[in-house]
């Protein structure tokens, strides 16, 4: 209950470029407020990669209005995901 209470208040943003050699590159934030960035991953699918970032090395979004706006169970199915691949 408390993740639905929790989830209410953030958001989730993207972002995306291109990596020579591997393809497209999404960059998800978990932002609380404005602009605080909780926690954020990047996701190649072309190489079938993620990288998690529970303590982000950004805290603060730059224009957050500039990003792409994505349902919340995108990022955290993607977060669960890594996750799960880092125990095996």
């Amino acid at each position: 209950m408390s993740e639905l209470n929790q989830s209410s208040n953030l958001k989730y943003l993207e972002t995306s470029q291109i990596i020579p050699s591997k393809g497209m590159s999404y960059t998800m934030y978990e932002i609380e407020g404005t602009d605080t960035i909780l926690r954020m991953l990047t996701f190649i699918p072309d190489n079938d990669e993620i990288h998690l970032y529970p303590k982000p090395p950004v805290k603060k979004m730059y224009k957050p209005e500039l990003c792409k706006k994505v349902e919340p169970n995108e990022f955290l199915g993607l977060w669960t995901m890594g996750e799960e691949r880092k125990k095996t």
